[in-house]
């Protein structure tokens, strides 16, 4: 399961979520928005280093992350970036889900 976070000044639709989703996995590199640095640098802290034992990966792009979810229960990591997202003004997609958290 993916997990995208990106800035966002206000409500995301899910046209628009997806969107930023497709666009990031076209193009995922560049220099890193601070918002998005603080997220992944928390992420970092509060969770087990990614990698195939601990179940997850990131994808660090310019202005966003996408968090590559393979455990068998990801929903206790996805709700730790939900919260991470809104703590650093994030918009958090998850595309397998269309749907966009608040």
């Amino acid at each position: 399961m993916d997990v995208v976070v990106w800035p966002a000044s206000g409500p995301v639709s899910y046209a628009d979520a997806a969107a930023r989703y497709a666009e990031l996995r076209a193009s995922p590199s560049g220099a890193v928005e601070p918002r998005v640095a603080a997220f992944h640098r928390e992420l970092l802290e509060t969770s087990p280093d990614p990698g195939a034992s601990a179940g997850w990966a990131l994808t660090v792009g310019s202005d966003a992350i996408i968090v590559h979810l393979v455990w068998q229960e990801p929903l206790r990591m996805l709700e730790l970036v939900r919260l991470l997202a809104s703590r650093h003004g994030l918009a958090c997609y998850v595309p397998s889900r269309q749907q966009v958290l608040t």
